[in-house]
């Protein structure tokens, strides 16, 4: 399953941990100023990622503007078995969000 911005893979293996990857559609801006007006270009960039596994977390990032454009988060989950749901929401600084349920299959 993916939603508009986020697209994950779910690969399991034969001891109950997960690898997870994660792409996060998200620009990713820096503040800066206009090269040609010198306006001020506000920040645009992805605060907080939050991974659950059967609607507990499992997971929290906090991010900055650092992290690069498209963000690939990659991370192993313990004790998932197929069926469970991971679930993957992340929030900016603009107060836009998504949020997307994953089954493990």
């Amino acid at each position: 399953m993916t939603t508009p911005s986020i697209k994950a893979r779910i690969q399991l293996g034969d001891n109950g941990v997960a690898t997870v990857r994660t792409l996060i559609a998200h620009p990713m801006l820096i503040e800066r100023n206009d090269p040609k007006t010198g306006a001020r270009l506000p920040a645009h960039f992805i605060e907080e990622v939050e991974v659950t596994l059967n609607g507990k977390t499992a997971v929290s990032l906090e991010c900055g503007q650092a992290v690069s454009t498209n963000p690939l988060v990659s991370f192993e989950l313990r004790s998932v078995k197929t069926g469970d749901v991971i679930g993957i929401r992340w929030r900016d600084n603009q107060g836009k969000s998504d949020a997307g349920d994953f089954p493990v299959v």
